[in-house]
């Protein structure tokens, strides 16, 4: 796939500049005069290079936050519905998985991995419950948790989401291919111009960081959290006081 990339990478550059060689031969051209309609076009090209990759990864990216996010939600409210079901034996351990999720689970997922003390907790939860006495209420609870654990493969799932790697050196590569026209096409460094290209890179810079951080659902200033399971704790005590 990395060699692809290079190739037609390699490709759409080489047939630019030989298309440049063959219809770029007028007199102004070899002056080196822009005219206004070649400085717009390159410039709205190198423009929107950097926000198409941008708006891809962004888009991209919030859509795998959304969709950790709401994952973390569907396991939360199967909890819930377990909780509920459950007798009093059963509940202390449900609520001991739910604390071991918010903790060591959540800060394992930052690695892409599994907290071993939740998985223990949730097997924990099984073994006592398979241990009871069969009754309906033993198989409800029985049927809750392997919808438990669907949901807890599904999560930890999303700790790996990620966007094709390639786009994020394109989008830096664009960005420095916005900053560098300028010049190119004879900005020249002036006080006024200074300024408004220095404008222009912090948006760029901005539009990159803000990327950057985003390659993750569960890390960077916009990351899932356990919110979804400190509610479940606090529905668990309701629960609890109306029993």
């Amino acid at each position: 796939m990395s060699i692809g990339i290079v190739i037609a990478v390699a490709l759409g550059a080489a047939l630019a500049v030989g298309i440049l060689a063959v219809f770029g031969r007028t007199a102004r051209s070899r002056e080196g005069i822009f005219s206004g309609g070649a400085l717009s076009f390159l410039g709205s090209a190198s423009l929107s290079s950097f926000i198409l990759v941008a708006a891809f990864l962004i888009a991209g990216s919030w859509s795998n936050l959304n969709t950790a996010r709401g994952h973390t939600w569907d396991e939360a409210r199967a909890l819930n519905a377990a909780y509920t079901d459950a007798d009093d034996s059963t509940r202390p351990l449900l609520r001991s998985y739910v604390s071991d999720v918010i903790g060591p689970d959540f800060e394992a997922m930052t690695h892409g991995d599994a907290a071993p003390t939740a998985w223990a907790g949730l097997d924990a939860v099984r073994a006592h419950v398979e241990a009871l006495p069969a009754s309906p209420q033993r198989a409800t609870m029985l049927s809750e948790l392997d919808d438990i654990y669907t949901k807890r493969q599904i999560r930890l799932a999303d700790a790996s989401l990620s966007l094709p790697a390639p786009l994020y050196p394109a989008l830096i590569g664009t960005g420095l291919l916005v900053l560098l026209y300028a010049p190119i096409a004879g900005l020249t460094f002036q006080r006024r111009e200074a300024i408004a290209l220095g404008l222009v890179g912090s948006v760029v810079g901005f539009g990159i960081y803000l990327v950057l951080h985003m390659t993750h659902p569960y890390t960077g200033p916009m990351h899932v959290t356990p919110v979804a399971y400190q509610q479940s704790l606090e529905r668990f005590t309701q629960l609890s006081q109306q029993s």
